[in-house]
Parts: C-alpha cells; sequence; structure tokens
C-alpha cells in the first residue's frame, strides 16, 4: 500500500498581519500628547489672565488710592474755606448773610467736584477754582467790611440826629395827642349831634307823611259807551277805582301831594305794568324798595281831600282777596282789601 501524502504548510512566504498591540500605544502616546498640549496652553492661558488681572487691580488700587488722597485734599480745603469764612462772621447781619451765602455755594462746588472724583473726570482744574473762589469771597468780605466800617460812622451821625429828632417828634406828638383829644371831643359831639339830626330828621319825615282814612276799591266793568259799572266777579271786572281821604296835617306845606298805591294779587304778587305807571319806590321804615301799581296825586290843603286813583290793565283779573297798600313820602300811610269772586 502506498503511503498517503499530506501538504506540508510553508512559513517563508506567509501573508503580515496587523498589530494590535503597537496601535494602541501609538494611540495613548498621541492622546497623551494633545491633553499635555492643552493643558499647558491653558496654563499659559490662565498665567496671563492672571498677569493681566493683577495689572488691572493694580491699577484700580492705584486709582483708588489717586480718589483718596483727591477726596482728603478737597476736604481740608474745603474745611479751611468754612473756617476762614466763619471767622469773619459776628459784624453785623448783612455781611453774616453773605458769608451763609459764600458758604451755601462752595459746599454746592464741593458736591460737584466730589462727582467729578467719583467718575474720574478731570478734576485738579476744579479742586483749583475751589481754592480761587475762597480767596475771592475772602475779599469781597473785606470789602464789604470796609464800606461796613463808613456805614458805621455815618450810622453814629444818623443815631444822633434820630435822637434829636425823637425828642422833637415827642414833642410833637404831646401836643398832637392834646389835639387829637380836643379833635376826638369834637367828632363825638358832632357824632351825637348827626345822631340826634337823623333822629329828629326821621321823626320830620314820618311827621310829614299825610295818612289817609276811608279806602274804598270799586272793582268795575267798563261799558263801550265808557259808563262804568260795579261787579264782584273777576272775568266780568276790568277796572279798580281806589279812593281814600286825607287827614289834616299842619306840618305839611300845602301843595302837590302824591300817593304810591300798591295792589297785591291773591298769589301775593304786586300788579305791576311800567307802561302804565308802575314803577320802583323806597319805603323809609322798612329800609326797602317796594314796587307800586298806580299813583294818585292832588292838591293838598292841609285838611281832608278826596283823592282817587284808578288801575285799568287790560287783563283779566283773578279770584281771591286783594290788600291795598298806599304810600306818601316813603312810609306805608293807610291800607285796605277787597275780594273777587
Amino acid at each position: 500500500m502506498s503511503t498517503p501524502s499530506f501538504n506540508q504548510p510553508t512559513f517563508g512566504n506567509s501573508p503580515n498581519f496587523d498589530n494590535p498591540s503597537g496601535d494602541n500605544s501609538k494611540r495613548l502616546l498621541t492622546i497623551a500628547g494633545i491633553a499635555i498640549a492643552v493643558l499647558l496652553g491653558l496654563s499659559i492661558f490662565l498665567l496671563i489672565q492672571t498677569y493681566r488681572k493683577g495689572q488691572d487691580l493694580e491699577a484700580s488700587k492705584m486709582e483708588l488710592n489717586l480718589q483718596k488722597e483727591a477726596f482728603a485734599e478737597l476736604d481740608q480745603k474745603y474745611n479751611d474755606a468754612v473756617a476762614q469764612l466763619e471767622q469773619q462772621k459776628g459784624l453785623n447781619a448783612q455781611l453774616d448773610e453773605k458769608i451763609n451765602q459764600q458758604l451755601q455755594q462752595l459746599e454746592q462746588q464741593k458736591a460737584q467736584i466730589e462727582t467729578m472724583i467719583r467718575e474720574n473726570r478731570d478734576y485738579r482744574a476744579a479742586i483749583s477754582r475751589f481754592e480761587s473762589q475762597k480767596k475771592q469771597y475772602l475779599a469781597e468780605i473785606e470789602k464789604l467790611k470796609a464800606e461796613i466800617g463808613i456805614l458805621t460812622e455815618k450810622n453814629t451821625q444818623l443815631t444822633q440826629e434820630v435822637s434829636n429828632l425823637s425828642t422833637s417828634l415827642s414833642q410833637t406828638q404831646s401836643r398832637l395827642a392834646e389835639e387829637s383829644s380836643a379833635k376826638a371831643a369834637l367828632i363825638s359831639e358832632k357824632s351825637q349831634l348827626e345822631s340826634e339830626r337823623k333822629v329828629l330828621s326821621r321823626k320830620v319825615d314820618i311827621a310829614s307823611a299825610i295818612r289817609v282814612k276811608d279806602i274804598t276799591i270799586k272793582p268795575v266793568d267798563v261799558r263801550s259807551s265808557g259808563k262804568e259799572k260795579t261787579k264782584t266777579r273777576a272775568s266780568r271786572v276790568d277796572k279798580l277805582n281806589i279812593c281814600f281821604t286825607t287827614e289834616p296835617n299842619e306840618v305839611v306845606e300845602a301843595g302837590e301831594e302824591v300817593f304810591y298805591i300798591a295792589i297785591i294779587d291773591p298769589t301775593g304778587a304786586t300788579l305791576a305794568i311800567e307802561s302804565l305807571g308802575s314803577g320802583i319806590a323806597k319805603d323809609k321804615r322798612q329800609e326797602q324798595d317796594f314796587r307800586y301799581t298806580t299813583t294818585a296825586t292832588c292838591q293838598y290843603n292841609n285838611g281832608e281831600t278826596n283823592v282817587c286813583g284808578a288801575w285799568q290793565p287790560g287783563q283779566s283779573f283773578i279770584k281771591g282777596t286783594y290788600n291795598v297798600k298806599i304810600f306818601n313820602k316813603g312810609f306805608l300811610v293807610g291800607t285796605g282789601s277787597f275780594n273777587l269772586k
């Protein structure tokens, strides 16, 4: 039997395969290198930021120190200015008022400069102006003190003159007081006489008013022929005849007398039409005006005289009771009434 033959493997020409272990090492080295580079860059960045912040902090500290110094300098100049101005007070009220105004203005300037310091604006020039302003204020005060000195001398002269005038005035016032007392007595006497005159005048006015009696009011219907007929129905009445008799009064001079007649309807209103002679007169006793309906006149001879007046308004009357008041010289001298159905 023949022996079977087997193909033996050959190793000299075998194919190459990748080495997984070597690639992993390279990859790790690459990652480590990148990480180190990143950390290095981050460290450099942080160092730069830290350096910059340190510089900024130093600058801020320096700026803060400069501001503190500026505030301290400003406070010193302000306090010196206030002290120098306060020392000038006490001479007189005018000067004190001026100094108070200056102190107020310096305080306002100080507040403005403090704002400039906080905002880091150019405040050096403002502080210099502040000092110049203080010197100007002190110069103004010296000038005002000189003026006050001159005025003080003049005031001394004026005080003496005022004293002399005061003495003269006291003497004059004494004489005027005596004259015033005498004048007051005369005025009082005159006022009393005036009051008595008014009382007498009022009595004369009242006494001169002519009283009336026998007052009759006749409602009539005027026919087309002109004939009048007495009526009592309001719808039939178109005219009122008012008659009365005067009483004797020897106080009154003989002559024409006017009587004012007020006819008051049932509603309380005074009948009045200006075009028919109505108007306004003065009630002297009540001291107020009153409306009158019509007037009646007569020639008075100090005795009894019959007087008549009429009222024909050309319109209908209303039902009810009417009152009639008669005035003479501003005083009520008689009353009457009538009724219409």
